[in-house]
Order: structure tokens, then sequence, then C-alpha cells
């Protein structure tokens, strides 16, 4: 599997109303996505909760473990509908706060 780049998600961070979407390739098989996962945390920064698997889909809570208030948000990787993204969890967060996160823990790795 190739390397994940901090500076190549967050080239692909995109903001819509209710998520933060990542238009990165997806992993194509359950390894490469547990690898991918791993990649992610260490690079951003999170404690990822135990994995929840469906037909097409995979889901883990992530809790930032740096800056404060610490958050929680849900990543979702769908590949039925070849997406990645990252929900927020909780009625205070929105998805601004998720990807000013991601652009402040992966700015040290640029």
């Amino acid at each position: 599997m190739q390397q994940l780049l901090a500076s190549s998600v967050i080239a692909e961070l995109h903001n819509t109303e209710s998520s933060v979407q990542i238009t990165l390739p997806l992993p194509t098989t359950p390894l490469k996505t547990e690898q991918w996962l791993t990649q992610f945390v260490s690079l951003f920064h999170f404690q990822a909760s135990q994995a929840d698997w469906g037909a097409d889909r995979f889901q883990v809570v992530l809790t930032s473990l740096k800056g404060h208030p610490p958050f929680q948000c849900l990543l979702c990787i769908e590949w039925l509908c070849e997406a990645i993204w990252l929900e927020p969890i909780g009625s205070e967060q929105r998805p601004q706060i998720i990807s000013d996160y991601l652009k402040e823990q992966g700015g040290a790795f640029s």
C-alpha cells in the first residue's frame, strides 16, 4: 500500500453541510483499509474505536488526541458510493472543526 501523506489528505478535503469529504482513492481490501486507518490516525493524532464493517462500508469513531476540547467524528468509507468522509458527532460539532483540526495537525508534516 502506498504511504498516506498528510499533505495529500489536506489537499483533498472538501467541506459539505454535514461532513468533510476526502477525495482520495479508496483502499481496495480489508487489510489495506486497516493500514489506511492506522496511517490516518497516526498522521492526524486520532484514537480509533472498534471498527464496524458492513457489506460495502467501513466505519470507526475517531477521538482527537490534540487540541482542546477534544472531539469525536465518524470516519466512513463506502465502496458502493466510492467515498471517504468524516461526520461530526454531537450537536455542537461542525464539519469545519474537523477540517481545521486536520489542517492544523497535518501542517506539522508539510
